[in-house]
């Protein structure tokens, strides 16, 4: 196993559930219809740290399926990108949409957070509504 990179985020790689963004793709990315989620994970000092939020993004995400691009940067790129998308500090989920960057959830946080930042672009989740 890479030791420089959660577990999740590998399997959701895996699985294409989360891309990877290059600077070849990055605009095609920011220009889709759907909310942009672009996960920073902080690198190799942040394994533990950026598994804790890939294990609840993917969760999240169980119920935002085909709404949400999702995309993690190459470690070794996504410090040059910071300033672009309001990052202050490393693992953050930072929401895009229109390519204007909407909110930035830095670090590990409350379940519940995660969820009211989708909910509040994409509203509550299908099955949750019809519940």
């Amino acid at each position: 196993m890479d030791e420089t990179i959660s577990p999740a985020v590998t399997d959701m790689l895996n699985r294409g559930i989360l891309s990877t963004v290059t600077e070849t793709n990055l605009d095609a990315l920011l220009d889709s219809k759907t909310l942009v989620v672009l996960f920073f994970t902080g690198g190799p000092k942040r394994v533990r740290e950026s598994h804790d939020i890939a294990v609840a993004l993917r969760e999240v995400l169980k119920d935002y399926m085909g709404m949400v691009d999702t995309a993690v940067f190459d470690v070794e790129q996504e410090t040059q990108h910071y300033a672009r998308f309001r990052v202050i500090t490393a693992p953050c989920l930072v929401f895009i949409s229109g390519g204007k960057t909407l909110e930035v959830i830095p670090g590990v946080r409350d379940w519940s957070d995660y969820v009211q930042a989708f909910q509040r672009y994409l509203g509550r989740p299908l099955r949750e509504a019809n519940a």
